[in-house]
C-alpha cells in the first residue's frame, strides 16, 4: 500500500491547509523541546517532524509499522535510527528525555496500556508531546449530522485527564488549534490562511472545550518541571 501522509503528498500534506497543522504543531513542539538528549517519535512516518528536530537533537528514533514510510525517512536522514514494528509490542530498552505522537493517537485503541508504556518510556525529567481530537468540539458535534461518518473512538479530554493520572502522567500544557471550517477538498483554499488569522485574532486556540485539536504536553506526576 502506497505511503500517503508524506509531506511531500499535495493530497495530504503539501498544501496551505498542511503547512498550516505544519506549523502549529511544529511550534508547540519546540516550545516543549527544552534539554532534550534523545527523541522517540511515535508513528513518525516519513519523518515530517523527527527530521527538521534533528538539528535540535542528533538522537532521534522513529518507530513506524510502515516500511515505506521508513524508507522515505532513511533516504533523506541516515542518521536518525529506525524501528519497524507495531509500537505496543515492540520492546525498546532505552528511556527517551522527549516523546513524540502527532495524529496518530486514534491508532492505539487501549490509551490506558498506549500512556502506561509512555511512563516507561519517558525519562523522570522527561515530556511528552501529543495530538488528540476533540470529540466535543464543535466540528465533531456537526460531524454526528452525517450518518456515514468514521468514528474514531477519540476520548474527551476529561477522560485523556483521566487515563493520564492513572498511568501517574500530569499535563503540562495544552493548547487548542484546526479551526478551519473547510472540507479536504479545499485543503489548497486562500481562506486556510484567512481563517488561521481569525483563530489567533480571536485566540481561539485558549477555547479548549471547543477546539477541533489539542496539542497536549505531559510529564511525569513526580516531574520537577513545575517547581522551576
Amino acid at each position: 500500500m502506497k505511503y500517503t501522509w508524506d509531506i511531500t503528498n499535495k493530497a495530504t500534506y503539501n498544501n496551505r491547509y498542511g503547512r498550516y497543522k505544519f506549523k502549529k504543531e511544529y511550534q508547540f513542539i519546540l516550545s516543549q523541546f527544552k534539554n532534550v538528549v534523545n527523541m522517540l517519535d511515535v508513528a513518525g512516518g516519513s519523518g515530517r517532524f523527527a527530521i527538521p528536530l534533528s538539528t535540535h537533537c542528533n538522537n532521534i528514533t522513529v518507530i513506524d509499522i510502515n516500511s515505506e514510510a521508513l524508507e522515505l525517512l532513511m533516504s533523506r536522514n541516515a542518521s536518525i535510527k529506525v524501528i519497524k514494528g507495531d509500537f505496543m509490542t515492540v520492546h525498546i530498552d532505552n528511556k527517551f528525555s522527549f516523546l513524540l505522537c502527532i495524529e496518530a493517537l486514534n491508532y492505539f485503541s487501549d490509551y490506558d496500556s498506549f500512556f502506561e508504556k509512555i511512563n516507561s518510556l519517558l525519562d523522570e525529567n522527561g515530556s511528552f508531546v501529543f495530538l488528540a481530537v476533540n470529540p466535543s468540539s464543535w466540528r465533531f458535534l456537526a460531524r454526528k449530522l452525517n450518518k456515514n461518518r468514521e468514528d474514531y473512538g477519540e476520548l474527551g479530554i476529561e477522560e485523556i485527564k483521566c487515563s493520564l493520572q492513572r498511568n501517574k502522567l500530569e499535563i503540562k500544557k495544552i493548547k487548542g488549534f484546526n479551526w478551519i471550517p473547510l472540507p479536504l477538498t479545499m485543503s489548497n483554499s486562500f481562506l486556510i490562511s484567512v481563517f488561521a488569522i481569525l483563530e489567533k485574532i480571536f485566540f481561539l486556540e485558549n477555547w479548549l472545550t471547543q477546539s477541533p485539536w489539542l496539542l497536549i504536553s505531559v510529564v511525569k506526576n513526580n516531574s520537577d518541571v513545575f517547581n522551576k
